[in-house]
C-alpha cells in the first residue's frame, strides 16, 4: 500500500528521502523545474547501474545527461507545437481572404467586419473560452469570424432574427394590447 502511495503523483509525499532500497539518493533532481522523476523508470535503472557497479558520482553524472536530454526534447516538442499552431494560424488567415462572405479586399470594410465581430467575441466569451480559442488557433478561424460578426449584427440589432421566419407587420399598441384578429394582418 505504502509503495503505491508514493508513485501515486497526486498524493502528497515527502521528497526529503529518494534514497532507493539500491542505495541511490536521488534527492537532488526532485526539486528541478519542469522536470519531474519518475519513479518507475528509476526503479528499472536502479538494477541495471547496480549490476554495473555505478557509484553514486557516476549515477549524478548519468542523471545530468538525461536531464540535459529531457530539457533538450521538450523544447523540440513546443517549439514544434508552436510551429504547427503558425501554421494553422496561416491556413486560417488564407481562408479568410478567400471567403467570399468576408470583405477581406477592402481594408476598410474589412476592419468594419472585425470591428463588429471582435465586439460580439469580447461580449459573449468568457475568459475561460477566449483561452481555448487563442490557444488552438481558433480567433483566426474564418467561420468563428463570421458566427461572431453575425452575433455582433445581432447584438447591434438587439433583436433575434431568426432566419427563414415571415417578415412581422409592425403592430399598433392596440393591436399588442387586444390581439388582431385574421382580417387586420
Amino acid at each position: 500500500m505504502q509503495e503505491n502511495l508514493n508513485n501515486n503523483p497526486i498524493c502528497l509525499q515527502d521528497d526529503s528521502q529518494k534514497i532507493t532500497e539500491f542505495g541511490y539518493d536521488f534527492t537532488k533532481y526532485t526539486n528541478i523545474d519542469d522536470f519531474r522523476l519518475d519513479e518507475e523508470l528509476i526503479s528499472k535503472f536502479c538494477p541495471i547501474a547496480k549490476k554495473l557497479n555505478l557509484n553514486q558520482e557516476d549515477i549524478e553524472l548519468l542523471m545530468e545527461i538525461a536531464l540535459e536530454m529531457s530539457k533538450k526534447q521538450k523544447s523540440i516538442y513546443e517549439k514544434s507545437d508552436e510551429d504547427k499552431l503558425k501554421e494553422k494560424i496561416e491556413e486560417f488567415s488564407n481562408l479568410f481572404k478567400q471567403d467570399d462572405e468576408i470583405p477581406s479586399h477592402n481594408y476598410q470594410k474589412t476592419n468594419e467586419y472585425m470591428k463588429v465581430a471582435n465586439e460580439a467575441y469580447r461580449k459573449m466569451c468568457s475568459c475561460n473560452l477566449k483561452a481555448i480559442f487563442k490557444s488552438t488557433g481558433l480567433v483566426c478561424h474564418p467561420e468563428l469570424i463570421k458566427l461572431f460578426h453575425k452575433i455582433g449584427e445581432l447584438i447591434q440589432e438587439d433583436t433575434l432574427t431568426i432566419l427563414n421566419a415571415p417578415a412581422e407587420k409592425e403592430l399598433t399598441p392596440a393591436q399588442i394590447l387586444y390581439g388582431t384578429t385574421k382580417k387586420q394582418q
